[in-house]
């Protein structure tokens, strides 16, 4: 399956894509473990992007764009869950940068 195709059937906005922020290797590790059927719970692989960009410690352009998205997500569910751990991360960076 190509990514792009992948990206539509999981239901990721465009914009991941688009920013750069599905990566070939991201997109690799999701592949890896769809297995049919997995499209109905599709919110569980971009969550799991969310926090495979955290786990990087991103800057401060990743992060905004990351909170973007999570506002561009059809499951605000799972998006707000997404924006507490990106906030979070915010935080983290002022403090790492002496903010």
């Amino acid at each position: 399956m190509r990514k792009a195709d992948f990206l539509s059937l999981m239901k990721f906005p465009p914009e991941w894509e688009e920013w750069g922020l599905y990566p070939d290797e991201l997109f690799l590790e999701q592949w890896a473990l769809y297995r049919p059927g997995d499209e109905a719970g599709s919110e569980h692989d971009r969550n799991g992007a969310f926090h495979w960009w955290l786990k990087r410690k991103p800057d401060m352009d990743v992060l905004e764009k990351l909170l973007l998205l999570s506002h561009l997500d059809g499951d605000q569910l799972m998006a707000a869950d997404a924006r507490r751990y990106i906030d979070q991360a915010i935080g983290n960076l002022d403090i790492r940068e002496g903010c």
